[in-house]
């Protein structure tokens, strides 16, 4: 039998640290043999540049199908399905979810069996009276005989606003012009969105959302499948929360395994958010994360992956959404080291820390310390702090205090650590005399 994945989010809290590196895990559910291939991965394509631009949204429909009813039911309202063929329509799918533990499936199986299929799973009525800019955003993938037969089948997305009597379709997967990837998650994949804008029925008050799952010939029937999950639809309501994901985030490969704490490190914050309020970060590669506000993750290979948080507080009502998207590029090649130009003399230790770089350094930890006299005996830290971020061709200083304790011959040890490029040690002989430090050989 062959097989595919099913994925799982596992998220670390590790000690006091609040970090996070996640991974995709997959477990397995038996299908046809000759239908499936043995190695498969889903993972998400994103574009980064299309979210509708919003200080925040609120949620007028969420749908991921936890609840394992076919149609959905919840406190949105009840779905419901409209059949053609009862024995292969929609259903509850465990196998391969976007977000565990189900997704919404329709398959068509079998080139002997006669099947013609005009399968709808329609939303439950919504009201747009209130908004003027609302947005649909979902998951869906679909299988290898879709890719190969398009002609076959159908997968469209239409609109009623007069209780189902009449429907407009909106979106076809035929229209977006490109060949799928087997089994590989796409987020609404229009030609130049990721979102389909629903403002053209703002003002309505009953809008119904219908899914359609269409073949009217029994060619080629060997085996085609849509999946859908993570089904929301949100209207443009300004100032009432926000999120940023931080960035953009540039990374030399070997940072995200020797910065602590471990992996790339993404920055969020939010406005006008409660505590209670659940965050989401994509990191662009199929993995997510659940920590807010800082969480780490190790990615596989270099590239440029675009980045999501999402934040939700789904104890208002309704309940609100808001998003924001970045990049981050991992690299191969050594950047030049910042460089450091102690000065000499000085009061106190003073230090330029110039990144001639094209990479903005972030989060750059320093420290000074010093030894005592020509045996170097009695370390002494004298300065430390951290510098939020040195964009590329920038120049920022550093000092110790003024006064610290000691006289006399002094070896001065100064550490520039970035989260995200190399560090740099520099060592320096001076003397001291009083508040005058002296700085007489780099060593």
């Amino acid at each position: 039998m062959k097989e595919r994945g099913r994925k799982n989010i596992i998220t670390l809290l590790i000690a006091s640290i609040l970090i996070c590196c996640s991974y995709s895990v997959w477990n397995t559910a038996a299908v046809s043999a000759s239908q499936r291939n043995s190695n498969l991965t889903a993972h998400v394509e994103k574009s980064v540049n299309f979210l509708p631009s919003s200080d925040g949204f609120v949620i007028l429909l969420d749908e991921n199908f936890t609840d394992g009813n076919m149609p959905p039911k919840g406190p949105w309202g009840d779905w419901t399905l409209k059949q053609t063929n009862t024995n292969q329509t929609w259903f509850i799918d465990a196998t391969l979810p976007y977000t565990a533990p189900y997704c919404g499936t329709m398959r068509r199986i079998g080139s002997g069996s006669q099947i013609l299929q005009d399968e709808w799973l329609i939303t439950p009525s919504l009201n747009f009276s209130k908004y003027q800019k609302i947005y649909l955003d979902f998951y869906w993938y679909t299988c290898y005989y879709v890719t190969v037969y398009k002609r076959f089948v159908e997968f469209n997305i239409s609109v009623s606003i007069d209780g189902g009597a009449n429907w407009t379709k909106i979106w076809s997967f035929n229209d977006v012009g490109k060949f799928f990837n087997d089994w590989k998650w796409y987020k609404s994949v229009l030609p130049n969105n990721n979102y389909i804008d629903l403002s053209t029925y703002a003002g309505n008050t009953d809008v119904q959302i219908a899914f359609q799952y269409y073949s009217n010939t029994t060619d080629s029937a060997d085996y085609q499948e849509f999946s859908i999950d993570d089904i929301i639809i949100y209207a443009s309501e300004i100032g009432i929360l926000e999120c940023d994901a931080g960035g953009p985030y540039e990374w030399w490969w070997p940072m995200q395994f020797e910065y602590q704490p471990i992996g790339v490190r993404f920055r969020g914050s939010v406005k006008n958010a409660p505590v209670t309020a659940q965050w989401l970060w994509d990191f662009g590669d199929g993995n997510t994360s659940i920590i807010p506000y800082f969480t780490s993750h190790f990615y596989s290979d270099v590239g440029v992956y675009n980045i999501t948080l999402t934040v939700k507080d789904i104890l208002a009502s309704p309940p609100r959404i808001a998003f924001n998207t970045t990049t981050v590029k991992l690299f191969l090649t050594k950047p030049p080291e910042m460089e450091l130009i102690i000065k000499k003399p000085s009061l106190g230790i003073k230090t330029e820390i110039k990144n001639s770089g094209q990479y903005n350094a972030t989060y750059v930890n320093w420290t000074m310390k010093i030894f005592w006299g020509p045996l170097q005996i009695l370390e002494k830290y004298v300065a430390n702090g951290t510098i939020d971020e040195i964009t590329a061709g920038e120049t920022k200083t550093i000092q110790s205090p003024l006064f610290f304790l000691g006289f006399g011959r002094i070896h001065v040890i100064v550490e520039v650590v970035p989260e995200n490029l190399p560090s740099i040690l520099k060592h320096y002989h001076g003397i001291k005399l009083g508040p005058l430090v002296f700085i007489y050989k780099e060593s």
